[in-house]
């Protein structure tokens, strides 16, 4: 399956975000692409990095975004993954909508890092969705960093991880994020046999760029800003081994929870 990522740098101007997804639509429905992966929060601005953080937020004016965003990615027979943000609980959530050529379902980020926890409230479940016959398990930044989150996706079936992220600003360790984030990713893909795509913001502090892994963990590609095509081959396409392993890691993991 043709997939894009989109690396970019959002701002707190919601509509310059708007048009910013919305010229990617465009381009990636020209590729051929049937999903496009956006950063974290892409068309809200990302709280406490290009805003303060969310009280000056136009709801109404978001949620139309959403739906000219959603409609622009149903006409181009696309799937957007769109970061944005939404009223969740008595608070807000960071949230990734699943629009366009699926019937949209948001996944709320259920893994808060200290700053998050400024703006947000934790979500509660995981998310996967159908795209062309394949389950696509959608991950939010953080959540990388926790294995049960990518076991609930496996045990979901996903054949493809999604994860959009803000991994940008100061590093308490200087270097150690930028060495720590992309193995962790590289991990979440061989350890399931399952490829992922990684959609991160193109601000200059970010800790390291877009990129995508194959089911056998190895990186196929990379990006510091734009767009970018990713084919995604099933783990069925490699070596029975993968397929296997991922057999027994959900065995494994099933055990441990009965």
């Amino acid at each position: 399956m043709r997939t894009a990522i989109l690396a970019t740098t959002a701002s707190a101007d919601l509509h310059a975000n708007a048009a910013l997804i919305l010229a990617a639509i465009g381009q990636a429905a020209q590729g051929g692409a049937r999903v496009l992966l956006t950063p974290e929060c892409v068309l809200c601005g990302y709280p406490g990095a290009v805003r303060d953080d969310l009280h000056g937020v136009d709801w109404c004016a978001l949620h139309d975004a959403e739906d000219a965003l959603a409609l622009a990615a149903e006409r181009a027979g696309l799937v957007l993954l769109l970061g944005t943000s939404g009223r969740w609980r008595t608070g807000l959530a960071n949230e990734l909508l699943a629009c366009g050529a699926v019937a949209p379902q948001r996944y709320r980020k259920r893994c808060l890092t200290p700053a998050d926890q400024a703006h947000f409230a934790a979500g509660d479940q995981p998310l996967t969705i159908c795209v062309d016959g394949w389950t696509i398990g959608l991950g939010i930044c953080f959540d990388l960093r926790f294995a049960p989150c990518w076991a609930d996706l496996a045990a979901a079936g996903a054949d493809l991880f999604a994860v959009a992220a803000h991994m940008a600003g100061p590093d308490p360790d200087p270097g150690t994020k930028a060495a720590i984030i992309p193995v962790l990713a590289q991990a979440r893909a061989a350890e399931w046999a399952t490829p992922l795509i990684f959609s991160n913001t193109a601000a200059n502090d970010r800790y390291c760029d877009s990129a995508a892994w194959d089911a056998r963990g190895l990186r196929t590609t990379s990006l510091a800003e734009g767009l970018r095509f990713v084919d995604v081959e099933r783990r069925e396409t490699l070596d029975p081994w993968y397929a296997a392993l991922r057999t027994r890691h959900l065995e494994a993991v099933r055990a441990q929870r009965n």
